[in-house]
């Protein structure tokens, strides 16, 4: 026998209540809640263009202020280990995903307590044999393990693209830093950030568990 909080909600999966939902060939994808007009806005509008428009901005700024401002400085490709493309991008490729899924983790679960821009959706979604290997929830452990295997993730496939691209458009040269590199950079980390912050919160909403904080699991 099972006891059952009267203020706890039960949902039981019935075998006809898969019959609305189409089948997929793919096993990881049958049977799952289709998202919500509101639940694919607040992907799209509120993870993906927000975190582009906010990317831009911040890195934008913050090149600004780590790299000397003297008219014609330019940055090479390789050189200098503090001060060149190389060492930039692939750093970059790393630490932008770890400290967004930090950030992510906090502001997702905000949203997700108030209601009011999105709400969970099906945690079936998860079943896929890649998403499964990446830790859920908002546990400071599971949260720090998450933001590791992103940035790695990042690392090793965002890393090698951007640097054979960055190198057949400017070469071993590189670019000026004023303000060449600077909106660079903010473009280059907007677009980075518009594909990492939606899965983000996409694991964040689909493992929702409201007895779950950042410094314990629900019991």
């Amino acid at each position: 026998m099972i006891l059952v909080s009267q203020d706890e909600p039960v949902h039981f999966e019935l075998e006809e209540d898969f019959e609305e939902y189409p089948k997929s060939k793919y096993g990881w994808a049958t049977h799952r809640i289709p998202f919500t007009r509101k639940q694919w806005f607040y992907f799209i509008v509120n993870q993906a263009i927000a975190n582009f428009v906010l990317n831009f901005v911040l890195n934008f700024f913050l090149t600004w202020l780590m790299y000397p401002k003297t008219e014609n400085y330019w940055i090479t490709y390789s050189g200098k280990f503090t001060e060149c493309l190389f060492t930039d991008i692939t750093v970059t490729c790393f630490v932008l995903p770890f400290l967004s899924n930090i950030a992510g983790s906090f502001m997702v679960t905000l949203d997700l307590r108030k209601g009011k821009m999105i709400q969970p959706i099906d945690e079936r979604w998860l079943n896929h044999p890649l998403i499964r290997r990446v830790p859920t929830g908002i546990y400071w452990k599971s949260v720090l393990k998450r933001s590791v295997i992103l940035g790695c993730v990042g690392f090793i496939l965002a890393g090698p693209i951007s640097l054979i691209l960055i190198y057949v458009a400017v070469g071993s040269e590189g670019m000026i830093i004023k303000w060449t590199f600077c909106i660079f950079k903010g473009f280059w980390c907007a677009f980075y950030a518009m594909l990492v912050c939606p899965f983000i919160a996409f694991i964040i909403v689909a493992s929702y568990n409201p007895r779950q904080t950042f410094f314990g699991k629900p019991n």
